[in-house]
């Protein structure tokens, strides 16, 4: 909760009061872990009311152990605890490393072989070694693949299975088992009338009778664990900093989505998303409260394919920076509201243009050296200038339709 509140608000203050409790907590799962930092203490109610799909206790608490560790690193670095910092990411790492030596198999498989010690391990980031990560992975695919691609996890797994997906680089999947819309699954739950969050998968059966009434709340938290993935990747919204005095913004299409909004509200103001994506077609329109910034990620291939307003993003009021990365833009902003489009034919002529650009460069290098005469060096330049202007004169008649045609759409 000291994390959580931090991390969320940018507030340390409940974090500081409450360090003498949170270490002597990781005292004592220190002291009941042993030398081989395997947590086989931490038993009770396991992964609560999965489907038939269980996880070894020692799993589940050392993937804990690991990620409590890595918490409390980063709650003492900013209490100004340095050296209780480094000691708790080494133990983080350390327990890591033991997770993997004790639990990982070389071929991916993950003691147990549940949905949930392979959601830990990815989404947790226990398996640091590329290569077997790489096996985890396709491990985990597999497990998805036996039940249908539809989850068996309980109370503790939940929360890791969209997320472990995602950083597999697979939210084709974890789209796939959020909009799924029969047993077992979120959407089930709404497809059976739900309002609220269920303490069951199967609080009401498929038959419409309900599940054991000795135990069946039909308002449980627990499985709305999604909706962090969904704010994060539907919305799009994150924090790079806690208190989001830094945002990211990166929502991802996918389940035959077209169009969302996130909106949340953070300490500084509303922080809001809205986005709708046909085809090749891609807006994204971003509110960042004052005295913030904001990343902004937008898929994109290059800087000439995003624009904001009337013309490129890189020339617009407020764009901090323009940086360019497998397949996407990211436009720093400050607070503001911004309207961004991709648009793909800018970005082909953009393409080229680049390509100009580097000519121009290389012929420069060339006369500097002596590789070409004044007067080569003078006429290629000259040339390359002149194509130069004809391909920007080429964008921004592009932007200026772009700009047109949203202009009508908008009336």
């Amino acid at each position: 909760m000291p994390y959580a509140l931090w991390d969320a608000y940018g507030d340390a203050s409940i974090a500081r009061e409450f360090y003498p409790v949170m270490t002597a907590f990781m005292d004592y799962l220190i002291t009941h872990t042993g030398a081989d930092l395997i947590d086989e203490g931490r038993g009770g109610w396991g992964d609560w009311l999965h489907l038939d799909d269980p996880t070894p206790t020692a799993v589940m608490g050392t993937a804990y152990l690991a990620e409590d560790a890595r918490m409390m690193a980063e709650m003492a670095a900013a209490l100004g605890k340095d050296a209780d910092a480094a000691e708790y990411a080494q133990l983080s790492e350390d327990v890591r490393a033991a997770f993997t030596e004790t639990f990982v198999s070389p071929d991916g498989t993950v003691s147990g072989g549940s949905q949930t010690a392979y959601a830990m391990a990815l989404g947790m980031d226990l398996v640091t070694d590329d290569q077997l990560r790489s096996a985890v992975a396709a491990k985990f695919v597999a497990k998805l693949a036996a039940s249908n691609n539809h989850l068996t996890t309980g109370f503790l797994g939940t929360p890791w299975l969209l997320p472990a997906l995602s950083s597999i680089g697979r939210d084709d999947l974890a789209f796939t088992l959020l909009m799924h819309e029969d047993y077992p699954s979120w959407g089930y739950e709404v497809a059976m009338g739900a309002t609220t969050m269920w303490e069951r998968w199967n609080s009401i059966n498929p038959d419409g009778s309900f599940g054991d009434a000795s135990m069946n709340s039909f308002n449980h938290y627990a499985y709305g664990a999604v909706g962090d993935w969904m704010y994060e990747n539907v919305g799009g919204i994150s924090a790079a900093e806690p208190g989001y005095k830094v945002a990211r913004i990166a929502p991802k299409v996918g389940g035959g989505l077209t169009h969302a909004k996130g909106e949340l509200r953070t300490v500084y103001g509303d922080l809001r998303t809205d986005w709708n994506a046909e085809g090749d077609d891609f807006t994204l329109s971003v509110e960042v409260p004052v005295n913030t910034t904001a990343e902004v990620v937008l898929p994109a291939p290059n800087e000439w394919a995003v624009l904001e307003g009337d013309g490129f993003a890189s020339d617009a009021e407020g764009v901090h920076d323009v940086t360019v990365e497998d397949g996407t833009v990211t436009v720093t902003v400050g607070s503001g509201a911004y309207d961004f489009v991709v648009a793909l034919e800018t970005g082909d002529l953009g393409e080229v243009l680049g390509l100009v650009d580097e000519a121009v460069d290389h012929v420069e290098g060339a006369g500097a050296a002596g590789d070409l005469t004044t007067d080569d060096a003078d006429h290629l330049t000259a040339g390359l200038g002149a194509t130069r202007d004809d391909l920007v004169a080429a964008v921004m008649a592009l932007v200026d339709d772009d700009a047109g045609d949203r202009r009508r759409a908008r009336r």
